[in-house]
């Protein structure tokens, strides 16, 4: 539901996990809403670890952001974290009105009893399905968590699988806002084929053949290295098409030979695959593209398939949660079991020849349910109800 038109501006500080210079999908989502928010007379401040250590204070696309000061050797880094957040929410107790979790996690929990003893409203965001939330179960930190999220105020889930998690682990239905990511409709748009080859020439790629793309990070959870090797193994799966991945090298250790192994496979076979390290201009391969082809085995609601969708692409994913909720058969693209090379090949067997229109009906459901301004609409909304419930008087 739309915001009230009346809602005044609202001073908002966004505590997340990732912000940049590190790569994080979550972090792209919380500067696309805030830049909405933004352009609607709210303010946007953003909080972070540091992962250096020191605190630094710093801009991104204008927004102010402070890297908390944290213990990089301590068993528990969150405790320094915390203790670092305490005191900048105390100095900033009179410049913001919401406490706002980029992440459901333990460590963005926190913000449950700061707000209660801050007087602020708060509320925490799950990006990832059976992640932010694993830990409610089966772990030693698992009393403490529960206890953090019951004193926050409201629960956004991303996706019908998340929305069932916080159902599952026995948090209040009545805090959960099912407010999907959001993409923006206007910087990814289709194009049409004369000039999608263009921008395919212009990024040296293969402007006479159809291009399966991939974005995200270059990591096992993405399942992209089994994505590489079987396009390989399979020649493409005797399509025609060329495969080009693009995105960050992981955080995790085995990041680096990750990488090293994927640009190994795509140097020896030229005519198969490209791989290119992410970019900021990442729309222009958008459009160069025929279409997405995402494996990963689990996701909250993917930014990629999002801004694939909105760019006009079929989309073929694997049948995984966050994924799956955007991606139907025979409407918008194609699914397959994750890790499974024959229906993968069936799945593309039956999107290429029909390309046009599946394409078609996936920029129809972008602009539709996921625009940006929708989504923006419906947190100034969330913000009314807790700053009302809380008698801050913005509504």
């Amino acid at each position: 539901m739309p915001a009230p038109r009346t809602l005044n501006p609202v001073r908002i500080l966004m505590f997340a996990r990732y912000l940049p210079p590190e790569y994080s999908g979550a972090a792209a989502q919380a500067f696309l809403l805030a830049g909405q928010l933004r352009a609607r007379g709210h303010h946007v401040e953003f909080a972070t670890q540091s992962w250096n250590g020191q605190r630094r204070d710093y801009v991104v696309d204008g927004f102010p952001v402070t890297a908390l000061a944290m213990q990089l050797r301590a068993r528990h880094q969150e405790f320094s974290v915390w203790r670092s957040l305490a005191v900048h929410l105390w100095q900033r107790r009179h410049a913001v009105d919401i406490l706002h979790g980029q992440g459901a996690y333990y460590t963005q929990s926190i913000l449950g009893p700061f707000g209660r003893l801050l007087g602020k409203p708060t509320l925490v965001k799950a990006s990832l399905s059976q992640n932010d939330l694993s830990s409610l179960s089966h772990s030693t930190i698992a009393p403490v968590h529960r206890r953090f999220l019951r004193l926050v105020d409201a629960y956004v889930a991303i996706s019908e699988e998340l929305q069932a998690e916080f159902a599952q682990k026995g948090l209040a239905a009545e805090r959960v806002w099912h407010i999907p990511n959001g993409v923006d409709t206007g910087r990814f748009r289709p194009v049409d084929e004369q000039r999608r080859r263009e921008l395919a020439a212009a990024l040296d790629l293969p402007a006479d053949r159809p291009i399966a793309l991939f974005v995200g990070v270059f990591d096992e959870r993405k399942r992209i290295a089994w994505l590489l090797r079987e396009w390989v193994a399979a020649n493409g799966f005797d399509t025609g098409v060329h495969l080009v991945a693009v995105g960050p090298t992981s955080r995790d250790s085995y990041g680096a030979a990750l990488k090293q192994e994927l640009h190994d496979l795509a140097r020896a076979h030229p005519a198969l695959l490209t791989v290119r390290d992410f970019s900021a201009d990442i729309v222009r391969h958008y459009q160069a593209a025929s279409l997405l082809l995402f494996p990963s085995l689990k996701e909250g609601l993917p930014n990629t398939v999002l801004e694939a969708m909105a760019c006009g692409l079929p989309c073929v994913v694997a049948r995984a949660p966050g994924s799956q909720e955007l991606v139907h058969d025979g409407v918008n693209g194609a699914t397959f079991a994750v890790d499974d090379t024959a229906e993968l090949r069936d799945a593309l067997q039956r999107v290429l020849p029909a390309l046009a229109p599946l394409g078609a009906r996936s920029r129809e459901i972008a602009v539709q349910h996921y625009a940006i301004g929708a989504i923006a609409d419906r947190y100034e909304a969330l913000y009314a109800h807790l700053l009302s419930q809380r008698g801050g008087g913005h509504p």
